[in-house]
């Protein structure tokens, strides 16, 4: 009998276990496969022209590939740093029971709603040159017409907002959570020895949320990182490659160009780098805490 329920609980996890293999395990470890060989789906239905790890030495020779990264770096670090400080401040103002914060904070929860692919095409007519909103409004401070998804600079700026105003939600909610569950004795302490507002926020607020503020940055990073679907719907990479983030040129190599050993080869090299900064940023927070 107490063998049985030694292995009871394996066997309640064994379908689980079974279908993230199939599901997940399978795709993965296909990818890991396919990413060894020179595979035009164009000559061959099967992989062919084993090449190793010619694949990822590629990724690092080529100047295309290598622009992509730096882009998709640039856009993660500013996206990611812009929704934790509007987060975080949205969150501390709310959490003060404002007028109004139950309207504000229903308001928050209606970007993250919508799907990316949709928020997307709404922002591309947005910032359409002759009939967006945007160009509206700013033509009442004299300013002209600017076709902000046809150049390079105001592309990527372009890009950022729609990822800030999306995702800002996503940082605030767990914020905001984290900020409800806090222990009132140590503000007492502090309010009986005087302490003031800002004293309160950073020895007190800030340290005990570490924790949801790890969860949140960490999140919006693994998945900024591989952003595709609201970048593909506003610019698919263009102009001149300036929005180009890895998972758009993962998609060209592999579904455009019918090159999926090159494609799968970066989308490997792709969860290696958000695995790397997760850990790494994890490690900087928790050995920051501990001084």
């Amino acid at each position: 009998m107490s063998i049985d329920k030694k292995r009871t609980p394996y066997l309640l996890l064994a379908p689980a276990v079974l279908t993230l293999l199939v599901t997940i395990g399978y795709p993965i470890g296909y990818n890991l496969y396919i990413s060894l060989f020179d595979w035009r789906m164009l000559e061959s239905t099967t992989p062919i022209n084993f090449v190793g790890l010619d694949n990822y030495v590629n990724f690092f020779r080529n100047p295309d590939m290598l622009h992509s990264f730096f882009i998709t770096i640039e856009y993660t670090i500013l996206g990611v740093a812009l929704e934790f400080f509007l987060g975080l401040i949205l969150a501390l103002i709310l959490f003060e029971k404002t007028r109004g914060f139950k309207v504000f904070r229903l308001l928050l929860l209606v970007p993250i709603m919508a799907t990316p692919l949709v928020i997307g095409l709404i922002w591309k007519l947005m910032w359409h040159a002759e009939f967006g909103i945007i160009n509206y409004f700013l033509s009442f401070f004299g300013q002209s017409k600017t076709a902000w998804l046809a150049h390079p600079n105001t592309a990527f700026i372009a890009i950022v907002i729609v990822e800030v105003w999306k995702y800002t939600s996503f940082i605030f909610l767990i914020i905001y959570a984290g900020l409800q569950v806090l222990p009132s004795d140590p503000y007492e302490a502090a309010t009986i020895d005087g302490a003031t507002y800002w004293n309160k926020l950073f020895r007190i607020t800030l340290p005990l949320i570490r924790g949801p503020m790890l969860v949140a940055v960490v999140f919006r990073m693994i998945f900024t990182f591989r952003v595709f679907d609201q970048i593909y719907a506003l610019t698919r990479g263009g102009p001149s490659d300036a929005t180009m983030v890895m998972s758009l040129l993962i998609y060209r190599e592999g579904f455009a160009q019918w090159r999926p050993g090159s494609g799968a080869a970066m989308s490997v090299i792709l969860i290696m780098i958000t695995l790397f900064f997760a850990l790494l940023l994890i490690k900087a927070i928790y050995k920051k805490s501990e001084l």
